[in-house]
């Protein structure tokens, strides 16, 4: 099955991202904690323990945060919460995936499902880089309405190609 490998590969990608950001920046020993903490990840990952993933994806969006205050170029932020987004996402989905009886249409469900991420990925990307290029002043209520829409819209995009499977 192809999507363990790509939770394994984003597990190292979102590690690489964070503690490489922060080794550049001369913040060593972080670099090394979080380099370790993807190293457990890993193992935890590998030994079937799939409730970690959801403790270090959370740890990993906390020190990407942080890492923007350190003057981390928020590139490499972004591509550590992208990447540990995607490698709990695809750990749940192995995790659902080894629950199922029937394993007849596996390849089907892991393309669509790589098809499903792959657009939640590609739409934040566009929103990353436009909110990054574009300078718009808003009132907080705008601010507001703004990213509701924006939540709504992402959901109703979720909701309907789920219903389509």
């Amino acid at each position: 099955m192809m999507t363990r490998v790509f939770v394994y590969a984003s597990i190292v990608a979102s590690a690489s991202a964070l503690a490489g950001g922060l080794a550049l920046n001369g913040y060593i020993s972080p670099a090394i904690s979080i380099a370790l903490l993807g190293v457990a990840w890993i193992v935890a990952y590998a030994r079937r323990l799939s409730w970690m993933s959801a403790i270090v994806f959370a740890l990993f969006t906390f020190f990407a945060i942080l890492s923007l205050w350190s003057k981390t170029s928020p590139w490499l932020a972004f591509a550590c919460m992208v990447f540990s987004l995607s490698a709990w996402d695809l750990a749940k989905f192995v995790q659902r995936l080894d629950l199922t009886a029937d394993k007849t249409d596996s390849q089907k469900m892991e393309r669509a499902h790589f098809l499903r991420l792959g657009l939640v990925i590609g739409l934040g990307a566009m929103g990353f880089a436009a909110a990054t290029q574009l300078r718009i002043s808003l009132t907080f209520g705008g601010a507001a309405i703004l990213s509701l829409l924006g939540i709504w819209g992402v959901s109703a995009l979720i909701y309907n190609l789920r219903s389509r499977e």
